[in-house]
């Protein structure tokens, strides 16, 4: 039989271990929200496309880190690009294991500092002479940047066939994704009873 102390410190435990998983789906549905209003003509899509913003690694429940990652995936969704591969976020995670692992060139550490840019505009800006940086090894960079991107990719990190049930977040919507019905006032009747 559980005592009640028991039964707190269980519920205390779940709590804790659900927290950074509720932080996440709320930071994801405020991305979507974001990102539909930057690009309305994709609501519907974008709406659809929480299963897209998975983190990919341990360090994205930072939350600069994952909005970075989720608004970069987002903005290809209506863009219509494709999704699969590394985000700017994954880049500079991944990079910034090999500088802790390896020293690094100052072309593939001018990638770290372009991604994080490209990543993270609200955050403060890292490395000095970037200008420099990129005017010296721009086309490597480019190079890198091409090159890591492709082996980050997700390969399943695509949207599905996407069925709406016609409610977004319970409230009934006129959904790209959803059965079109026909109004019943717009209905023939097939007999008329007398």
């Amino acid at each position: 039989m559980f005592t009640e102390e028991m039964l707190t410190e269980i519920l205390e435990s779940a709590s804790n271990a659900l927290t950074p998983v509720f932080e996440l789906l709320d930071w994801g549905e405020d991305e979507i929200s974001k990102a539909i209003g930057r690009h309305p003509h994709a609501a519907d899509t974008l709406y659809h496309s929480f299963t897209l913003i998975r983190p990919t690694s341990d360090r994205m429940h930072t939350e600069f880190v994952y909005r970075g990652h989720s608004r970069e995936l987002l903005d290809r969704v209506a863009r219509g690009e494709d999704t699969r591969p590394g985000t700017a976020a994954e880049v500079v995670i991944a990079m910034c294991e090999v500088a802790l692992a390896t020293p690094i060139t100052q072309s593939a550490s001018g990638l770290v500092f372009r991604m994080w840019a490209d990543a993270f505009p609200d955050q403060p800006r890292i490395g000095l002479n970037n200008e420099h940086r990129e005017a010296l090894h721009g086309s490597t960079i480019d190079d890198h940047e091409e090159f890591t991107r492709a082996k980050l990719a997700v390969p399943d990190r695509v949207l599905g066939p996407i069925e709406c049930s016609g409610r977004h977040h319970g409230e009934r919507v006129d959904c790209a994704y959803a059965p079109q019905t026909v109004p019943f006032d717009l209905v023939e009747p097939e007999f008329v009873l007398s």
